[in-house]
């Protein structure tokens, strides 16, 4: 099984060859070797192949893009962008690549949150959709892409705009039924949403997306049983989908059943024993029941799969807050902070804990830092205080 970090180095790897011929010949051989592995559900295996044929021919960009599906599907979002990103830099005109790039970062819904040295917030996002509709100025998924983006700008306008362009080029598309349900939920028409998942699941009964989105929805709802059903269905259709155990573990947490939902968490691991959020969920239930050392020891596991996660350092720090040990909670947070200076919730976290330390000015500088970087509230507590940022 290839590690996140050995993945990122293997694609770096140039192999010298006789000719470009061989090289492009073995990388083909490997490419479908890889596509057989997935059609068998041996995810590790092909990407071990794709990254094989990625080193080998480093020229080619296809078996970048076949990685980076993988990796989507696989819900290792900041892996798929990589390899992504590196396809378009040796085929800007790669319009599959762009289409792929544009649904892995909106999968991740925090564009500013994830800022990478390829990707600086959602304005980027925003060209590389004007981009990906140059290139195929008729698809419907990269209509959906541009409605997704100014939903997630809050510009519900062209959001709509764009979404019924989507579903004029192509009415009975799942993504563009279930794209316009999602703006229809963050416009507040909640019951207008519900119809268009369920018209999403008219046209394709077997669509994972509608099925989360329903089972989200029921769950903010407090309707858990429902949003159970649903994500349960979902499961019957994809028993291997990463983000659907992930809701519903998050559904029985809220409902109260945190056993079910340790399973859910555990069940992830057994599918993806790389995937860092289910360390931290299961890390954050233990550390609800009390069970301090057993939590920090699922975040800390997540820390050395990956390092530079940021989630899993606040989370380790509010868990050593749970237990008392202040200091080790600060350190965790300047640790995020290392990693990301620009995570305005780290700060929001800091200055909570200097709060509980009695330590005024640097509860201030804290609350100023994450209010400069748009926490809301942080700004909040900013004005109630009479201060500017």
């Amino acid at each position: 099984m290839i590690k996140r970090i050995s993945l990122f180095l293997l694609l770096g790897i140039l192999f010298s060859s006789p000719s470009y011929i061989v090289a492009q010949e073995s990388a083909d051989e490997l490419i479908s070797k890889g596509l057989n592995a997935e059609k068998i559900g041996l995810d590790t295996r092909a990407i071990d192949y794709y990254s094989q044929a990625a080193a080998t021919a480093p020229d080619n960009p296809e078996p970048l893009l076949l990685l980076g599906r993988l990796q989507m599907r696989r819900s290792h979002t900041a892996e798929a962008a990589e390899c992504l990103h590196r396809a378009i830099q040796l085929s800007d005109t790669m319009g599959s690549a762009y289409e792929q790039l544009l649904v892995c970062y909106i999968e991740m819904s925090d564009f500013e949150g994830h800022k990478t040295r390829h990707f600086n917030g959602v304005d980027e996002l925003l060209s590389f959709a004007e981009r990906a509709l140059e290139l195929a100025p008729n698809s419907a998924d990269n209509l959906c892409s541009m409605a997704l983006i100014y939903n997630y700008k809050k510009n519900f306008t062209n959001a709509m705009h764009w979404a019924n362009r989507a579903l004029e080029a192509d009415p009975k598309l799942p993504r563009a039924t279930n794209t316009l349900g999602v703006i229809l939920y963050n416009r507040g028409n909640d019951n207008d949403a519900l119809q268009q998942f369920r018209k999403t699941l008219a046209n394709d009964p077997n669509n994972v997306d509608a099925y989360y989105n329903l089972g989200v929805m029921y769950t903010q709802r407090n309707n858990y049983e429902t949003a159970i059903s649903y994500l349960r269905k979902g499961l019957q259709r994809d028993n291997k989908s990463v983000k659907l155990y992930y809701f519903l573990g998050i559904a029985f947490v809220q409902r109260g059943d945190d056993a079910k939902a340790i399973q859910c968490y555990e069940t992830i691991i057994g599918l993806d024993s790389l995937y860092i959020p289910a360390y931290n969920r299961l890390g954050a239930v233990y550390s609800r029941k009390g069970n301090y050392d057993e939590a920090i020891a699922y975040h800390q596991k997540a820390t050395r799969l990956n390092p530079g996660d940021v989630d899993s350092y606040k989370c380790l720090g509010q868990v050593y807050i749970a237990k008392g040990d202040y200091p080790k909670a600060l350190r965790s947070y300047q640790k995020a902070v290392l990693i990301n200076d620009r995570d305005h919730e780290t700060y929001c976290l800091m200055a909570k804990l200097y709060a509980k330390q009695g330590n005024k000015a640097r509860e201030t500088s804290s609350y100023k830092k994450a209010a400069k970087l748009g926490n809301k509230e942080a700004q909040a507590w900013m004005v109630s205080k009479g201060m500017a940022w």
